[in-house]
Protein backbone atom coordinates (compact mmCIF):
# COMPACT_ATOMS: atom_id res chain seq x y z
CA UNK A 1 0.00 0.00 0.00
CA UNK A 2 2.99 2.29 0.83
CA UNK A 3 4.05 2.11 -3.16
CA UNK A 4 1.04 2.77 -4.48
CA UNK A 5 0.73 6.08 -2.41
CA UNK A 6 4.78 6.95 -3.83
CA UNK A 7 3.49 6.23 -6.94
CA UNK A 8 0.73 8.40 -6.74
CA UNK A 9 2.71 11.29 -5.82
CA UNK A 10 5.27 10.53 -7.71
CA UNK A 11 2.33 11.23 -10.51
CA UNK A 12 0.77 14.25 -9.02
CA UNK A 13 4.43 15.80 -9.01
CA UNK A 14 4.98 14.86 -12.36
CA UNK A 15 1.49 16.30 -13.36
CA UNK A 16 2.66 19.78 -11.45
CA UNK A 17 5.87 20.19 -13.13
CA UNK A 18 4.47 19.55 -16.53
CA UNK A 19 1.63 22.57 -15.84
CA UNK A 20 4.76 24.85 -14.60
CA UNK A 21 6.03 25.05 -18.33
CA UNK A 22 4.25 28.39 -19.13
CA UNK A 23 5.14 31.46 -21.03
CA UNK A 24 5.35 34.74 -19.63
CA UNK A 25 2.63 37.35 -20.02
CA UNK A 26 4.77 39.63 -22.07
CA UNK A 27 2.54 42.23 -22.94
CA UNK A 28 1.45 42.63 -18.48
CA UNK A 29 5.39 42.68 -18.26
CA UNK A 30 6.75 44.83 -20.84
CA UNK A 31 3.78 46.85 -21.59
CA UNK A 32 4.67 50.11 -19.18
CA UNK A 33 7.64 52.22 -18.42
CA UNK A 34 10.53 51.16 -16.20
CA UNK A 35 13.02 53.43 -14.53
CA UNK A 36 16.75 51.85 -13.81
CA UNK A 37 17.61 51.09 -10.69
CA UNK A 38 21.53 49.86 -10.82
CA UNK A 39 23.65 47.86 -13.57
CA UNK A 40 25.67 44.65 -11.28
CA UNK A 41 27.22 41.70 -12.28
CA UNK A 42 24.92 38.98 -11.87
CA UNK A 43 24.52 37.57 -8.62
CA UNK A 44 25.26 40.82 -6.99
CA UNK A 45 23.16 44.07 -5.36
CA UNK A 46 25.22 46.81 -5.47
CA UNK A 47 26.20 48.87 -8.79
CA UNK A 48 29.52 47.98 -10.33
CA UNK A 49 31.99 50.34 -10.70
CA UNK A 50 32.19 51.47 -13.88
CA UNK A 51 33.74 54.73 -13.03
CA UNK A 52 36.78 52.86 -11.81
CA UNK A 53 37.27 54.18 -8.47
CA UNK A 54 36.72 58.00 -9.37
CA UNK A 55 34.13 58.90 -6.45
CA UNK A 56 33.16 62.34 -8.07
CA UNK A 57 32.01 60.85 -11.43
CA UNK A 58 30.52 58.06 -9.82
CA UNK A 59 28.53 60.41 -7.44
CA UNK A 60 27.72 62.53 -10.36
CA UNK A 61 26.00 59.61 -12.28
CA UNK A 62 23.88 58.41 -9.33
CA UNK A 63 22.20 62.31 -8.74
CA UNK A 64 21.53 61.73 -12.59
CA UNK A 65 19.89 58.20 -12.20
CA UNK A 66 18.07 59.25 -9.30
CA UNK A 67 16.27 62.30 -10.92
CA UNK A 68 12.66 61.47 -11.94
CA UNK A 69 12.70 60.55 -15.41
CA UNK A 70 16.23 59.76 -15.87
CA UNK A 71 17.17 56.04 -16.89
CA UNK A 72 13.56 55.34 -18.42
CA UNK A 73 13.20 52.65 -20.92
CA UNK A 74 9.35 52.35 -22.52
CA UNK A 75 9.38 49.16 -24.42
CA UNK A 76 5.49 49.28 -26.40
CA UNK A 77 4.87 46.32 -28.87
CA UNK A 78 2.39 43.62 -30.61
CA UNK A 79 2.62 40.28 -29.40
CA UNK A 80 2.04 37.22 -31.14
CA UNK A 81 1.85 33.92 -29.41
CA UNK A 82 4.70 34.56 -27.32
CA UNK A 83 6.69 36.86 -29.06
CA UNK A 84 6.18 40.83 -28.37
CA UNK A 85 8.44 43.28 -30.61
CA UNK A 86 7.70 47.11 -31.20
CA UNK A 87 9.54 50.34 -30.11
CA UNK A 88 11.67 51.04 -27.55
CA UNK A 89 12.02 54.51 -26.43
CA UNK A 90 13.48 56.43 -23.27
CA UNK A 91 15.73 58.86 -21.52
CA UNK A 92 19.13 58.57 -19.91
CA UNK A 93 20.24 62.05 -19.07
CA UNK A 94 16.93 64.47 -19.34
CA UNK A 95 16.64 65.81 -21.99
CA UNK A 96 19.42 63.37 -23.71
CA UNK A 97 16.59 60.78 -25.34
CA UNK A 98 17.49 57.26 -27.14
CA UNK A 99 15.10 55.14 -29.64
CA UNK A 100 15.07 51.94 -31.22
CA UNK A 101 12.98 48.30 -31.74
CA UNK A 102 12.96 45.47 -29.27
CA UNK A 103 11.62 42.19 -29.13
CA UNK A 104 11.36 39.22 -26.43
CA UNK A 105 10.25 35.76 -26.18
CA UNK A 106 8.33 34.85 -22.91
CA UNK A 107 8.75 30.72 -23.24
CA UNK A 108 12.50 30.92 -23.95
CA UNK A 109 12.61 34.75 -21.81
CA UNK A 110 15.31 36.29 -25.11
CA UNK A 111 15.63 39.44 -25.42
CA UNK A 112 16.71 41.85 -28.17
CA UNK A 113 16.81 45.35 -28.18
CA UNK A 114 18.89 47.91 -31.06
CA UNK A 115 19.01 51.70 -29.78
CA UNK A 116 20.68 54.65 -30.15
CA UNK A 117 21.21 57.64 -28.39
CA UNK A 118 23.62 60.06 -26.75
CA UNK A 119 25.88 59.46 -24.29
CA UNK A 120 26.52 61.86 -21.88
CA UNK A 121 28.23 60.52 -18.99
CA UNK A 122 29.62 56.99 -17.92
CA UNK A 123 26.72 55.50 -16.56
CA UNK A 124 24.94 56.44 -19.98
CA UNK A 125 27.60 54.73 -22.13
CA UNK A 126 26.62 51.36 -20.11
CA UNK A 127 23.01 51.70 -19.97
CA UNK A 128 22.53 51.95 -23.57
CA UNK A 129 25.63 49.20 -23.86
CA UNK A 130 23.53 46.98 -21.61
CA UNK A 131 20.29 47.24 -23.70
CA UNK A 132 22.11 46.26 -26.98
CA UNK A 133 23.91 43.24 -26.06
CA UNK A 134 20.82 42.28 -23.09
CA UNK A 135 20.08 38.75 -24.61
CA UNK A 136 17.83 37.68 -22.01
CA UNK A 137 15.10 38.89 -19.34
CA UNK A 138 13.54 38.17 -15.61
CA UNK A 139 10.99 39.71 -14.70
CA UNK A 140 7.26 40.50 -13.76
CA UNK A 141 5.07 43.56 -13.52
CA UNK A 142 7.01 45.38 -10.38
CA UNK A 143 10.80 44.54 -11.51
CA UNK A 144 12.36 44.06 -14.94
CA UNK A 145 15.91 42.46 -15.18
CA UNK A 146 17.72 42.42 -18.30
CA UNK A 147 20.58 40.01 -18.53
CA UNK A 148 24.02 40.61 -20.81
CA UNK A 149 27.31 39.58 -21.07
CA UNK A 150 30.36 42.41 -21.46
CA UNK A 151 33.85 40.54 -21.92
CA UNK A 152 34.00 37.42 -19.56
CA UNK A 153 31.16 39.31 -16.90
CA UNK A 154 27.62 39.10 -16.73
CA UNK A 155 25.57 42.11 -16.11
CA UNK A 156 21.95 42.42 -14.99
CA UNK A 157 20.33 45.45 -15.59
CA UNK A 158 17.93 45.88 -12.51
CA UNK A 159 14.67 48.35 -13.33
CA UNK A 160 11.79 48.91 -11.07
CA UNK A 161 8.00 50.05 -13.13
CA UNK A 162 7.94 53.59 -12.95
CA UNK A 163 4.56 55.97 -12.85
CA UNK A 164 5.72 58.19 -14.86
Amino acid sequence: MKNVFRLLGLCALIHLMAGCEQADDVKTIFGRTWKLTYITLDGKHQMFDFWAGDEAAMRKSMEQLNKPGNYTLLLDGLTEGDDIRGNASGSTVSPTTFSGTWSANGRTNAFKATVTGNRPDVLAVKFLEGLNAATSYEGDTQNLYLIYTAGQQTFRMCFKASNQ
